[in-house]
C-alpha cells in the first residue's frame, strides 16, 4: 500500500501497524475507561473531592466513545477484508460509519469542554484557596448537562446532513474511516474551522489556567521564604504531565490546519493525526486523572 495512503482499494485500514495500533487503542481505551467510570462511581460518595470524581466520571465516558469508534473502524476493516473497493459506498452511507464519525467528534469535543471544567475548578481551588470561589455540585451538574447538549447537537447536525448523501455532502466526504474533513462543501468546511477554532480556544483557556497555577505555587513558596513543598512539586509535576500528553495529542492537528491556511492543507496527513493522535488522549486521560486525583 501507499505509505501515505490511510486505506487502499482492498482494505479499510492501509497499513499492518496501524490496524494493530487502532484495536489495541480501542480495547484499552473501552476497557480503561470502563474501569475507570465503575471506580469513579464506587468512589464518589465517600470521597471528599466528590465534584473532581463527577468530572472524571464525565471525562471517561467521552473516551469511551472515542473507544468505540476505533473499535467499529478496527471491526469494518476486517470486515471488509480484501474487497473493500466492492462496497466502499455502502460502507460510506451505512449507519456504522455514520456513527463512527459521531463518535470521534462528539468525543473529542466533550473531552476537551470537561477537561476545561477540570482545569477550572483546579484553579480556583489552587489559586483562590481562600474564598469562596468553587464550582458547586449543582452548577457542576448544569455545566455537564448543558455542554453535553451542546455537543450533541453541534455534532449531530452535520451527521444527520450526511445521511444517504454522496460524497460531495458528506461530513467525512470518501474517508474510509469516517473521519470529518469535507473540504469541499462550504457549509462542512465551515463547521470544521468553528469545530477546530472552538477547541483550540478551549486549549488556551486551559494553558492560560495551568501557566497561573504553577505562578501561584511558585510565588507562594517565594513569599513564605520556603522551597516548594514535596507535595507541591508532585502537583507541579502532575500539571506539567496533564499538559504535555495533551498538547502532544492536539499540537500536530492544528498545526496542519494552521499551515493549511497558508500553503493548503495537508490532506494526506490530517487522516493520519486523527486516527494516531486524537485517540492518544482517550487511552491516556484515564490513567492520568485516576492517579492524580488524591494529590491534585
Amino acid at each position: 500500500p501507499n505509505q501515505f495512503s490511510l486505506s487502499t482499494c482492498y482494505n479499510i485500514l492501509a497499513h499492518d501497524l496501524l490496524r494493530v495500533f487502532i484495536w489495541v487503542i480501542g480495547i484499552i481505551s473501552v476497557v480503561g475507561n470502563t474501569v475507570s467510570i465503575r471506580w469513579h462511581s464506587q468512589k464518589y460518595s465517600s470521597n471528599k473531592f466528590g465534584i473532581v470524581k463527577m468530572l472524571l466520571i464525565n471525562l471517561s465516558t467521552a473516551d469511551f466513545i472515542m473507544g468505540i469508534y476505533l473499535i467499529v473502524i478496527a471491526s469494518a476493516n476486517v470486515y471488509y477484508a480484501n474487497r473493500y473497493y466492492e462496497v466502499f459506498e455502502i460502507w460510506l452511507r451505512s449507519v456504522p460509519c455514520l456513527t463512527a464519525s459521531f463518535c470521534i467528534s462528539l468525543s473529542s469535543l466533550m473531552s476537551t469542554f470537561v477537561l476545561f471544567l477540570i482545569t477550572l475548578d483546579r484553579y480556583l481551588h489552587l489559586v483562590f484557596p481562600f474564598q469562596n470561589y468553587r464550582l458547586s455540585t449543582k452548577t457542576t451538574i448544569l455545566a455537564l448537562v448543558v455542554l453535553w447538549l451542546i455537543s450533541i447537537t453541534f455534532v449531530g447536525l452535520p451527521i444527520l446532513y450526511s445521511i444517504n448523501q454522496p460524497s460531495i455532502n458528506r461530513l467525512y466526504s470518501s474517508n474510509s474511516a469516517c473521519l470529518p474533513g469535507n473540504f469541499n462543501n462550504p457549509y462542512l468546511l465551515t463547521w470544521l474551522l468553528c469545530y477546530a477554532g472552538l477547541t483550540l480556544i478551549v486549549w488556551i483557556f486551559i494553558a492560560i489556567m495551568y501557566a497561573a497555577i504553577l505562578s501561584t505555587l511558585a510565588n507562594s513558596s517565594k513569599k513564605t521564604h520556603r522551597r516548594l513543598s514535596r507535595n507541591d512539586k508532585i502537583v507541579r509535576a502532575k500539571m506539567i504531565t496533564i499538559v504535555a500528553t495533551d498538547l502532544i495529542c492536539w499540537l500536530p492537528l492544528y498545526i496542519v490546519l494552521i499551515r493549511g491556511f497558508g500553503f493548503g492543507l495537508d490532506t494526506h496527513s490530517l487522516p493520519f493525526i486523527a486516527v494516531l493522535s486524537l485517540p492518544l488522549n482517550s487511552c491516556i486521560n484515564p490513567i492520568i486523572y485516576t492517579l492524580f486525583t488524591t494529590t491534585f
